[in-house]
């Protein structure tokens, strides 16, 4: 490690995996303290320093990095991923449909046999989502 606070993953703070780009909200706000920060993140004030030297330092390029950032976090997801959550949404609330079904219908068969024979039938543990989604597929 060459001794830097900062390094240019990120930029990060060297052994942790927050960047300036965290901290610059806070950077910009003036009722935010160096102490809030420390707190939050669990830093220390040399590390807060660091980072807050870094943003002065480099100010064009992390303020144009910020922007491009925002940017596209208020773009969202793109349509692929968007349709893909809905697919999986939909799959899930299938699945918690078939669910009650099957526990709906052993505690009939349950309540049947238990008239019938007096016996316990211990219920055949139901499969998790993704194994219930594999058979769905097959």
């Amino acid at each position: 490690m060459s001794g830097e606070p900062i390094h240019d993953r990120g930029p990060e703070i060297v052994g942790t995996r927050i960047t300036v780009y965290n901290l610059l909200p806070y950077f910009l706000d003036a009722t935010a303290t160096e102490t809030f920060l420390c707190r939050l993140y669990d830093l220390t004030p040399e590390q807060v320093a660091a980072a807050r030297a870094y943003v002065l330092n480099h100010a064009d390029a992390v303020l144009a990095r910020h922007m491009d950032i925002e940017a596209r976090l208020a773009e969202g997801n793109p349509p692929e991923v968007r349709e893909r959550a809905q697919e999986t949404r939909a799959a899930f609330l299938r699945f918690k449909d078939w669910v009650v079904k099957r526990r709906q219908a052993d505690g009939q068969e349950r309540a049947e046999n238990s008239a019938a024979s007096n016996g316990t039938r211990n219920p055949e543990p139901l499969p998790t989502f993704r194994e219930w989604l594999a058979q769905q597929e097959s």
